[in-house]
């Protein structure tokens, strides 16, 4: 005991010692420094000199009060205000003396802090009773009940909203852009790709300027000295324009109002001296913000200016045609309080409007409401954006980008560099839902994975069963994924023979992350057994040794094992993947005995057998079959030949096609005939007649026997010489039955220049489904941008082209010109440019409307042939391309029937590298010239100037 009475002793020595430094009349000193400080609310200059006071005298609840006070009004500590303002209310003072060094109890005031305090800190039931406290017995001469009732319904407001809070998304923009002190008032251009703000809490107010190069911000430069605002404080950005060019900017004045100016940014990444706007905007009143559109034609702006309703209030300002800022319109009760309004901003359609108020639906302080504008041209009631993005503190500045679901917003975390950081926020609700990734994998129990198939998933929203999203997983591995907006879910899994499964989902706004990861599903199979049956006479007598059809009818997606046996010994197996229940096993009887075994396995794992016996009894030598020539009526096994080869080299639904199609019951002049047939059957069936055209090439090249429709197929996409033999060709008049036949006929009528190889090439991009004319434009394309002054943005247009995987060469001009546009290339450039790879330097413009004409279709070649060249002024070809694009514009016919003809005639004319490089590299040389010939009248005009000065100068010293 004695020891601890000793250790006090020496801590109050120490204490005593510590603070007997400072002589009343110091202390004293520092009282009324602080009070200074806070009449001019800079708080945090306020709080030593009350600290210190404190420290000296413990008792002192004045002091307590003044430091609650403080602590209320610094980012970052407002909770610490409670303590000390809790003390403070149990010394009150009825006769309080205002800035009194001698006072040393709290003001009844203390009261109406600490409800603040508790508001700030969400404890609002202790707030509202101390709001009570301070209402019932405040003096209604000096304080506005009004005032207080705000209060206590703002924290009731806080307690419905907190009920049903938003989910809110930040992201910190980083070290770069924030440290230790208070990053603040963030304002962004519209592609988010320039921003400016504040920082302050050190030596001086600074103002930030930063671009966002490949997703990240550069180190912020200080722009302060470009402004020429000296080493000051006080001035905050307020604003961006669109385009990043226009800073607006509030400073104080001498005589305590504020102002708006504007500063512009050069070309060189400069800011210009500022620039006060005119007197329509400032006053000798308070503007303390301004927003400019979206379109740049309005600005929106605050100042308590005579006439408002309260405070500070909204007004807007448009641009008259002189380009200056006309009279200010007040926006109105509906939006304007008695209280204040503060920060404006504008939703990227310039009618939703966002903006800081005290006297609306409030939760405390100022909060961030937003308003639409009506068809009619009138304000919404405004509507506050919801907890938790609004406090109950001071909720201020509000800088949203597109629709307004996302801003730029400065805020207090305890994760952040410093006291006050930078975010990019991100506000879900029922109109801006948040979404998420559902990934799972669903497979039917005892599936076979050679038969693998898709589960259909659907996920019907529980309170609106129409919103519905239905995918399906993939085939072999079982994995799904989608994407669905928050709310309660029902899943269903379906897939043929299996069980349909049902399960619940609920997707919480507040789910910590935005996917979800679900449980294997195994759907329970409902198919147990397999099913075959053999469609003939299980004994069977053949005398002969041709071929033996026996027919089964086969439940789809199973695999057929057939074993051949000769009495005990199994002689070999034969394995079939069965996809049609209409299966036909053909084989050739051996002499004897020959017992056959039809092993069936399903999807599901379930078997099946069953047994044909086939005997035969006398041996038959095999005649070679050979295809004889007929000059009206080709023999059926010809077309079954034909018609085997046809099926051999389809896919499924080809196949299946000529299955039904009945073409073993027809009789045929050619195997055109058989494909003609094949080609109308395709269209009764909806299948594209294509299809069979791209069949009969790949069986011309695979097997060796050519057909007509295999010849036509191949002129329709080759181009120059090699188009019109093709187009000339009729392989029964020049005697061609083989491939072969056609490589030496194209190579005899080219004189050898075209051979085996690009006609390989030709056939093998059009079975494969690939336009052959791609790869020629856009290597026209490539060779224009590689010599023009415009590389790198035709290299990225073309990159982005590529992606889209266009299946014609039409299809990829038309994608490579919109990206070029979206880029900034003018549609004149891509006149020119189409102009250079789609004709010769010295063709005349009529010489290319014939070209374009007979390249062309419907509507496109009417078009052309009803211009006339003179009465349109047209003089070149690249006139006549930016008709054509006029044309396009005014809908006299469909744009991919323009790029399909431009795209032709650039492939068949394969203009030569040298001459688009030329040709491209043209419009640079010009512009040199150009600039060599204004330098030279320059030079002529300054040396002309010069010797007529010189003259005069020697014409007065005569004369005197």
């Amino acid at each position: 005991m004695k020891r601890v009475l000793l250790l006090l002793l020496v801590a109050f020595i120490v204490s005593v010692n510590s603070y007997s430094q400072y002589s009343k009349g110091e202390l004293k000193d520092e009282f009324y420094a602080s009070e200074s400080f806070l009449l001019f609310e800079e708080f945090e200059d306020a709080l030593p000199g009350y600290e210190l006071n404190l420290r000296v005298d413990p008792t002192n609840n004045n002091m307590r009060y003044r430091i609650g006070q403080c602590l209320l009004n610094i980012p970052g500590r407002k909770n610490e205000a409670i303590t000390y303002l809790e003390a403070a209310v149990r010394d009150i003072n009825p006769r309080y003396r205002e800035g009194r060094f001698k006072e040393k109890q709290a003001p009844f005031d203390a009261y109406y802090y600490l409800a603040n305090a508790y508001r700030i800190d969400n404890q609002l039931e202790k707030a509202i009773a101390t709001y009570e406290i301070f209402k019932n017995n405040m003096d209604l001469k000096v304080y506005n009940v009004d005032v207080v009732d705000l209060q206590i319904e703002s924290c009731r407001n806080a307690m419905e909203l907190m009920k049903v809070p938003r989910y809110m998304r930040k992201i910190n923009q980083g070290d770069l852009v924030n440290n230790r002190l208070n990053d603040i008032n963030p304002v962004v251009s519209g592609d988010e790709t320039v921003m400016v703000y504040n920082r302050t809490g050190g030596l001086q107010d600074i103002l930030f300027y930063t671009r966002k190069v490949d997703g990240r911000w550069t180190a912020p430069v200080n722009i302060i000295p470009e402004l020429g605002m000296g080493f000051e404080e006080g001035n905050f950005a307020t604003s961006l324009s669109e385009d990043g060019r226009e800073l607006y900017i509030y400073r104080p004045e001498i005589d305590f109002d504020g102002n708006i100016y504007v500063s512009r940014r050069s070309s060189d990444d400069r800011w210009s001296n500022l620039e006060k706007l005119n007197e329509n905007i400032n006053t000798k009143y308070w503007e303390s913000h301004a927003s400019i559109s979206h379109d740049g034609n309005k600005l929106y702006f605050t100042s308590n200016r005579k006439g408002t309703l309260g405070g500070l209030d909204i007004y807007v300002s448009e641009k008259d045609s002189t380009g200056n800022w006309g009279p200010a319109i007040n926006l109105g009760p509906t939006i304007n309080t008695i209280y204040n309004e503060e920060t404006p901003f504008l939703g990227e359609n310039d009618n939703t409007l966002f903006f800081s108020s005290r006297g609306h639906f409030n939760i405390g302080g100022h909060d961030i409401f937003y308003s639409v504008m009506g068809e009619d041209g009138e304000w919404t009631i405004p509507l506050n954006v919801g907890y938790p993005l609004n406090t109950t503190d001071d909720d201020i500045f509000y800088n949203p980008t597109k629709e307004g679901y996302t801003a730029y917003y400065a805020m207090i975390d305890s994760a952040g560099y410093g006291l006050t950081d930078i975010y990019y926020v991100e506000i879900f609700s029922k109109d801006h839902p948040r979404k998420f990734v559902i990934r799972g994998i669903a497979q039917v129990k005892d599936l076979l994975k050679n038969f693998a198939d898709s589960i259909r998933i659907s996920a019907m929203n529980i309170t609106d069963p129409e919103a519905k999203v239905i995918v399906y997983s993939d085939p072999l591995t079982g994995e799904y994924k989608f994407e669905l907006p928050q709310g309660n879910y029902e899943l269903t899994y379906e897939a043929d023979g299996a069980e349909k499964t049902t399960k619940d989902l609920e997707l919480k706004l507040d789910h910590p992350v935005d996917s979800f990861l679900l449980p294997e599903t195994t759907l329970p199979k409902t198919d147990f057994a397999a099913d075959m049956e053999i469609e003939s006479n299980r004994t069977i007598s053949v005398t002969g040794g041709d071929t033996l059809n026996i027919p089964l009818r086969i439940e789809p997606n199973s695999i057929l094992r057939v074993e051949h046996w000769r009495g005990d010994s199994l002689l070999y197996t034969e394995e079939f993947i069965i996809t049609d229940p209409d299966f036909v096993y053909k084989m050739v009887p051996d002499p004897g005995d020959n017992r056959l075994v039809f092993k069936l396995e399903d999807r599901f794992g379930n078997l099946t057998e069953s047994e044909v016996v086939v005997t035969r009894e006398k041996a038959v030598t095999r005649q070679p079959v050979v295809r004889p020539e007929y000059s009206r009526i080709i023999a059926q096994k010809q077309v079954d030949a034909f018609t085997d080869m046809l099926k051999d080299r389809s896919d499924d639904d080809i196949s299946a096609l000529i299955r039904k199609s009945g073409i073993e019951k027809q009789q045929y002049g050619k195997l055109d005939d058989v494909i003609a047939d094949l080609k109308a059957a395709a269209i009764d069936d909806d299948m594209d007649p294509a299809e069979v055209d791209r069949l009969a090439l790949k069986v011309a090249v695979s097997d060796n026997v050519l057909s007509q429709a295999a010849v036509d197929v191949l002129a329709a996409n080759a181009d120059g010489q090699l188009r019109e033999i093709l187009e000339n060709l009729d392989i029964y008049s020049a005697g061609l039955k083989t491939w072969q036949d056609l490589i030496d006929y194209v190579s005899a009528k080219s004189g050898g220049k075209i051979g085996a190889d690009e006609l390989n090439k030709l056939a093998s991009d059009i079975i494969s489904g690939i336009d052959p004319r791609i790869s020629r434009v856009r290597d026209q394309v490539n060779v224009y941008g590689t010599n023009s002054d415009k590389a790198d943005i035709i290299a990225e247009a073309v990159a982005a082209a590529d992606l889209i995987e266009a299946k014609s060469a039409g299809e990829w001009l038309r994608n490579f010109f919109d990206e070029a546009i979206r880029l900034g290339i003018s549609e004149e450039e891509l006149a020119r440019l189409l102009k250079v790879i789609s004709t010769m330097p010295d063709s005349g413009t009529e010489d290319y409307l014939e070209e374009l004409i007979r390249y062309s279709e419907k509507p496109l070649a009417d078009y052309l042939r009803d211009i006339s060249l003179a009465r349109n002024n047209i003089r070149s070809p690249e006139d006549l391309i930016r008709e054509m694009l006029k044309g396009r514009h005014e809908g006299f016919f469909n744009e991919d029937i323009l790029f399909r003809t431009l795209s032709r005639i650039i492939s068949a004319k394969e203009i030569p590298d040298d001459i688009i490089a030329s040709q491209a590299a043209e419009k640079e040389r010009k512009n040199y010239c150009a600039l060599w010939i204004i330098l030279g009248a320059g030079l002529i005009f300054i040396f002309i100037f010069m010797w007529r000065r010189k003259r005069k100068g020697q014409d007065e010293k005569e004369i005197s």
